[in-house]
Parts: C-alpha cells; sequence; structure tokens
C-alpha cells in the first residue's frame, strides 16, 4: 500500500515538473513570438546635396547666350560724292574716260573744265544741278600742258578730296602746274587755302594760307 502511494505520488511530482517545463518554454516562445512582431525602426539618415557649379538649364534645356552688341561700320568718307563738284568730276570723266584735268573753276553753278585726251585739249561746262556737259570746245595743244598731263597717276577727285582734308574746305578752283620738277595740282579752297597735291603720288607737297 505504501509503495503504491509512493508510486503515484512520484508519477505526480514528475508530471508537475513537466507541466511546468511545458509552460515555462510556451513562455519563452510567446516572448520570442512578441519581439519577432515588433517591427524594426528606421533610422533615415538625411544627406545635403552639395551646390553644382554648373548653371541650371532653363526650361527649353538651351543655354541663354547674350547676345553681343553690334558693332557700327564707322569711318570717314573716301571722297564728297554728295558735293556737286565731286558729281561734275564724276560726268566729265563717264563722257571722257581716258582724259586729265587740267584746270576747274566753280563759276557760279556751272563748272568749267579744261582736259586733255587724246592729244587734244577740250573745254566744257557742266551744269551744277543736271551735270550735262555742255559748251565743248577744242582748244591748241600746249607742250608744257601734254608733259605735266601724262605724268598723272591719281584721279583727279581723289586730289580734291586730299585737299578738301588738308585745307579744311572745299575745293572751287584748281589747276595743273609745276614745283620744283614735280607735276601738283594747286588747288584752292573756299577758305582761300591753296594745297599743292603731288600727280603722281597723292601727297600734299605745300599748303598755302
Amino acid at each position: 500500500m505504501d509503495s503504491q502511494w509512493n508510486n503515484s505520488s512520484t508519477l505526480l511530482s514528475v508530471a508537475a515538473i513537466s507541466a511546468l517545463a511545458l509552460s515555462s518554454c510556451a513562455s519563452e516562445d510567446m516572448d520570442s513570438e512578441e519581439d519577432e512582431a515588433q517591427p524594426a525602426a528606421t533610422v533615415t539618415e538625411t544627406v545635403q546635396a552639395e551646390p553644382s557649379d554648373e548653371p541650371p538649364a532653363d526650361s527649353t534645356g538651351e543655354a541663354t547666350a547674350e547676345a553681343d552688341p553690334t558693332e557700327e561700320a564707322t569711318g570717314a568718307p573716301t571722297s564728297g560724292q554728295d558735293d556737286p563738284l565731286y558729281q561734275a568730276v564724276d560726268a566729265v570723266t563717264e563722257e571722257h574716260p581716258d582724259a586729265v584735268v587740267l584746270d576747274m573753276d566753280a563759276d557760279g553753278s556751272t563748272y568749267e573744265f579744261t582736259i586733255f585726251e587724246d592729244s587734244s585739249e577740250w573745254e566744257l561746262d557742266v551744269d551744277g544741278e543736271t551735270f550735262e556737259i555742255s559748251n565743248t570746245e577744242e582748244d591748241d595743244v600746249d607742250s608744257d600742258d601734254q608733259r605735266m598731263a601724262e605724268s598723272v597717276e591719281i584721279d583727279f577727285s581723289e586730289a580734291l578730296q586730299t585737299a578738301e582734308d588738308e585745307g579744311d574746305g572745299t575745293p572751287e578752283g584748281a589747276e595743273l602746274d609745276e614745283e620744283d620738277d614735280t607735276v601738283v595740282w594747286e588747288i584752292e579752297l573756299d577758305n582761300d587755302t591753296d594745297v599743292h597735291v603731288d600727280v603722281a603720288t597723292g601727297e600734299v607737297v605745300r599748303v598755302d594760307d
């Protein structure tokens, strides 16, 4: 009887210990599941972008170019082509392309020219408004005039412009002449200045005020 009781007590004790062990395991499993169920904390790190050296592109993706200022063409006029005198000279040159002006005189609204062409001298008038040539007359050839005319290498208009720039006046008359073995056009300006221009080089030889 006592032996049976002892055996039963032993079995109860073992059962109780097993129950406690199972309960402990279950508790640990539940704790483990709760730990696993906890969401992991998210750590957000803010990184500051470094400034870029390149300028931002515009909405069209094209760089905006700054327009360069337009340079205006400047420079002094090469001749006074708007002046009636130069237009009169052009009329003579157009009618007599190979002629050399021996002398010129502005007489009111008319320009009087003496020219040398084809071994002949011609006197002619040019209207200061219409620039038509009239009163053309042939004259006897002067040997000195012919010799000086054959020395001319620059245009008469060029000599007029040089005299105008040098003497700061408007040409009113001109005459082919010779000074110290140099053939010149002696050009008279409206300010009583005479400018002597070398007919071969176009350089100013002398200015008489």
